[in-house]
């Protein structure tokens, strides 16, 4: 029977990833709101894609000395303070700033809870319990993410935030007082992890992650923008949020297995491949009659969420393979570079769809998924995964 504690992290986690899934459905709202472009409103992704990269590796450094309970109850309490920020500030530019502190806080919390889920774990289970941490971020894409959409239409962005920022709150009391005392921190130093970045087939992976997210993330970035271009209502937002997190959730359901069954690398090929097609079928979208737009849209952000997922996943278990004696520095390098690439997908994505329109955008990345896999066919097959 898994540990209840587990509860605590999966709602934590789940609070997060409502905010980073919704962003790309309330850009348009921000934007009327604040009286920026759909693209500069994109800078709220792109910084807080960087911030989410650096940030917290860099406060892993200062807080080595800090107990896991404390690390995650404190960057829970920062997310609500965070989300009731995002609620207050009124000038666009703060509430950049603002946004950037909640990625510090979030990625801190995420890459901390992975770690204590793994630290709680019986002999032979860490990848279940881990898994319970991501099985949280999958049902905040299935049901968190499309029930917030609705409520943001309805009620107006910054509701949603203070609702946010209320379980949040809840969250990080919870996760203070019903954690265990004594987990230690990260102590890993700065040259440990650089150290990890002198393997050629590490330096490799990370540019083949950074290829695949400037050239699919835009996509993400930008549904809103998409569903206008088809002729779908934003009303529908939440249904087609709501298709992407059933393949979300069909995906934890199943790449591990697939990544198990044929080969980590191999399952990130073969997603990578098939993340294409569905970029293509994005862009075949203008050609379905308009009382067909919406489910053709659905299926395609629901296939979207399955590929793309499954990719990210497959590429996290190959890092581990080829990087076996440093597997947490090597997966958050992997994240690392897979914020940075959203980060450039929304500054690039912001010009695409300013300048062209958001039905360029799968044209323009296309090419860059495919680079991405030429890159990933250079990695080594690195040491097989216990079985």
């Amino acid at each position: 029977m898994l540990d209840i504690r587990l509860f605590w992290l999966a709602l934590a986690a789940f609070v997060g990833a409502i905010e980073g899934g919704l962003i790309a459905g309330i850009l348009p709202l921000i934007s009327a709101d604040l009286g920026v472009s759909l693209g500069q409103a994109g800078l709220l992704v792109l910084f807080y894609s960087l911030a989410y990269a650096i940030g917290p590796p860099l406060l892993a450094l200062l807080l080595g000395g800090v107990g896991r309970r404390r690390i995650l109850a404190l960057s829970e309490a920062g997310l609500a303070v965070a989300a009731l920020l995002m609620v207050l500030v009124q000038v666009f530019e703060w509430l950049v700033v603002v946004r950037t502190f909640l990625a510090v806080v979030a990625g801190t919390y995420t890459g901390t809870a992975m770690a204590t889920a793994a630290m709680l774990a019986p002999e032979g289970q860490r990848g279940r319990y881990m898994q319970v941490i991501s099985m949280g971020q999958a049902i905040a894409s299935l049901a968190g993410v499309p029930l917030g959409a609705l409520l943001a239409a309805k009620l107006g962005w910054r509701f949603e935030y203070m609702a946010l920022a209320v379980m949040a709150a809840m969250a990080a009391l919870a996760l203070y007082t019903q954690l265990p005392r004594g987990m230690p921190g990260d102590t890993m130093s700065l040259g440990e992890r650089l150290r990890v970045m002198r393997n050629p087939a590490i330096g490799t992976a990370l540019l083949s992650t950074l290829a695949f997210m400037i050239g699919s993330a835009p996509l993400i970035v930008y549904v809103s923008a998409i569903l206008d271009a088809v002729g779908v209502s934003y009303d529908a937002l939440p249904l087609v949020f709501l298709s992407g997190g059933i393949g979300a959730i069909a995906c934890s359901a199943t790449a591990g297995r697939l990544a198990d069954r044929f080969g980590s690398k191999q399952t990130a090929m073969i997603s990578g491949w098939a993340v294409i097609v569905v970029m293509g079928a994005f862009a075949a979208l203008v050609l379905v009659p308009a009382e067909f737009a919406l489910p053709a849209l659905m299926l395609t952000v629901g296939a979207q969420g399955f590929v793309v997922r499954t990719y990210s996943i497959a590429v996290a278990s190959h890092m581990a393979q080829i990087s076996p004696r440093a597997v947490p520095v090597a997966i958050s390098l992997n994240m690392s570079a897979f914020m940075i690439g959203m980060a450039l997908a929304a500054g690039v994505g912001g010009l695409v769809v300013d300048g062209w329109g958001a039905m360029a955008l799968p044209i323009v990345g296309a090419p860059l998924v495919a680079l991405a896999l030429l890159i990933l066919r250079r990695v080594p097959e690195g040491e097989p995964t216990a079985g």
